[in-house]
């Protein structure tokens, strides 16, 4: 009977090290593209975006001029500026609001944004 314990026991050893080697889920990933034109004004699509906690968020600027992704309201700070063809990425750890926009394209008025300006909410 103890050579049987002894088995079970090893088996549920190796069982609890796999559980720990394969640690938490890392999350989706959610793509957000700069998109529009000089002449009809610039835009990030989709400008509202809602993802769980773990998630990830890939901005590309697939246009022909650079762009920034800047935090301006919410628990993070970002300021990266994402030439054509380039992107940046976060990956959102805390549930709450998350505000961006492009510093190059949009405009900042008693706390709102217009123009290129986006929001994401982890919950």
């Amino acid at each position: 009977m103890l050579p049987r314990l002894a088995k079970t026991i090893v088996v549920l050893l190796i069982l609890a090290g796999l559980l720990l080697l394969a640690g938490p889920s890392q999350g989706d990933t959610f793509r957000i593209k700069a998109a529009g034109s000089s002449d009809e004004g610039w835009d990030w699509r989709p400008d509202f975006k809602g993802i769980a906690k773990g998630d990830r968020i890939v901005w590309k600027n697939p246009t022909g001029v650079k762009h920034t992704v800047t935090a301006y309201k919410g628990p993070w700070s970002k300021d990266t500026v994402v030439r054509p063809g380039e992107t940046t990425r976060k990956r959102f750890r805390k549930n709450g609001a998350y505000y961006y926009r492009c510093k190059i394209h949009s405009t900042m008025s008693d706390g709102i944004c217009s123009g290129m300006c986006g929001h994401i909410h982890v919950s």
